[in-house]
């Protein structure tokens, strides 16, 4: 049986969300609960090792899940490549963005980043600036040499000015800066998303 401390922590409290023990008791398995679960995998999981939980009972929003889902299917697959070289913080940003409905791909430096690029599709890059190879910024010319339409965000956690001088002068999208927050980075890869002529009206 799933206890609720692993819904809390590891791969389902990022998922689903917080859930309390007395949430998940059995006193109080007949109250409604507004989750968005936003991966089938999880409700799966739920619902499966989850016996004393009544799901007739619980008010689950898996609207915006299937909507995704049919935009998959349809072909219109929002898919983002994570280049960072800190494993912990690239699985982190990485479960961040799947809850979001985004498909994600992942690598540690510039080699595989230009491997990803050159076997498959993306829309969005997030580019760190330290990569093991070079600069962030100073691979962003031989990023777009295999890709000009492709979107880079450049991540960096040690900004200055100098720094963020150097990344502007490329063609990148945006410049985010870690300590910000993870907010402002959704919202750029929102408008990363958007075509270049709505944006500008």
């Amino acid at each position: 049986m799933l206890k609720s401390s692993a819904l809390n922590g590891g791969i389902y409290g990022r998922r689903v969300g917080r859930i309390t023990s007395k949430a998940l008791s059995v006193r109080n398995r007949m109250m409604r609960l507004n989750l968005t679960i936003s991966n089938s995998f999880v409700f799966n999981h739920l619902h499966d090792n989850c016996p004393f939980l009544s799901f007739n009972n619980w008010h689950i929003n898996c609207s915006l899940y299937e909507g995704r889902k049919k935009e998959m299917s349809a072909g219109q697959e929002k898919r983002i490549l994570i280049i960072e070289p800190d494993p912990r913080e690239r699985r982190d940003l990485a479960l961040q963005l799947e809850s979001e409905f985004y498909a994600i791909d992942t690598g540690k430096n510039l080699s595989e980043a230009l491997k990803k690029i050159t076997e498959g599709s993306y829309h969005c890059l997030l580019l760190a600036v330290d990569l093991p190879e070079m600069k962030g910024y100073e691979a962003v010319p031989i990023i777009k040499s295999l890709d000009p339409k492709l979107k880079i965000i450049m991540m960096t956690r040690k900004n200055s000015k100098r720094l963020e001088a150097k990344c502007r002068e490329q063609d990148i999208f945006f410049y985010f800066i870690k300590s910000f927050g993870l907010e402002e980075l959704k919202l750029a890869i929102k408008n990363a998303f958007i075509p270049n002529e709505r944006r500008n009206n």
